[in-house]
């Protein structure tokens, strides 16, 4: 019998799957708004407010005015103060381990922006974060003495703490959450000085001896 003619075992190569140009793109995260506004704000204005987070009436204190304005700094991705002997006082609640809800407040507009939570975390005196905090801190402390030894000062009297944001924005509760000024013992030296050169009275006819110019 004649053989019977057999299939070609040869197959052609299968295609790779075709892919979309959308499938190709690289993932993006979403950009986080919260963080981006924490940190802009934060370098704008040197005043951020803290309030107890998570605490009842009776362990906030006496003093239950409202939140607290403290000066800072942002540095190392948080806000960052010096309190404590002779720098700004801090209620007795913002404390090392403690989660404090921290408020921004707009430059442009005055009214707040933000609030966030934190941990309040304590920089160890001696370490290199210590250092690298108290030098950014000392390059906006207003009126310091000149040749005072800060870093001495602030290891020996002073606690250097700073707070990152835990999450997003805090929603707020309602009401202004205006506070009054915390009591404070600083006031203006004597009387203020007068103003040499300054414009007398009755006007801009007159001289500095108070005649009318030009005989009128």
């Amino acid at each position: 019998m004649p053989e019977q003619p057999t299939a070609s075992t040869s197959s052609t190569p299968a295609r790779a799957p075709q892919t979309s140009a959308a499938s190709e793109a690289p993932w993006v995260p979403e950009p986080d708004f919260d963080t981006a506004l924490i940190e802009e704000a934060a370098k704008k204005s040197s005043l951020v407010w803290l309030s107890p987070a998570g605490l009842s009436e009776a362990a906030k204190g006496p003093n239950r005015s409202g939140p607290q304005a403290v000066w800072h700094v942002w540095h190392d991705g948080a806000v960052t103060i010096v309190a404590g002997g002779a720098e700004q006082p801090l209620p007795v609640w913002a404390v090392p381990g403690r989660v404090v809800e921290v408020g921004m407040r707009s430059k442009d507009a005055g009214g707040r922006l933000i609030s966030w939570l934190s941990q309040v975390e304590l920089v160890v005196p001696g370490t290199p974060e210590w250092g690298a905090a108290a030098a950014a801190l000392h390059a906006e402390r207003l009126n310091l003495p000149e040749g005072d030894d800060y870093r001495r000062r602030w290891a020996k009297e002073s606690a250097i703490l700073r707070m990152r944001p835990l999450g997003g924005a805090v929603a707020p509760e309602g009401g202004s959450e205006a506070a009054r000024p915390v009591p404070t013992p600083a006031t203006t030296l004597g009387r203020m000085p007068k103003m040499i050169g300054g414009l007398p009275r009755g006007g801009g006819r007159e001289g500095r001896g108070g005649r009318k110019r030009d005989g009128k």
